[in-house]
């Protein structure tokens, strides 16, 4: 099964929002009662910005075309 670099970054941006609205849910209720919304925060954004080359890259992709198909000037 090949997953492309699109699927991936959009699996983890999901995954993301679902770390982040779980632990709040989760906080709320009182299960995670030492972790802060900081730091659920923190852990869904990481995973988000490991992932943002992908979308940086995707998107000058899109601009410029594929960059093995042109000489850089």
């Amino acid at each position: 099964m090949n997953i492309s670099a699109k699927q991936a970054s959009l699996a983890a941006k999901i995954i993301a929002g679902i770390i982040v609205f779980a632990g709040a849910v989760l906080k709320w209720l009182g299960i995670f009662k030492s972790c802060s919304i900081n730091e659920l925060c923190t852990v869904g954004f990481t995973l988000m910005g490991l992932f943002g080359t992908v979308d940086i890259n995707l998107m000058f992709e899109k601009i410029w075309g594929h960059p093995h198909c042109r000489e850089v000037q």
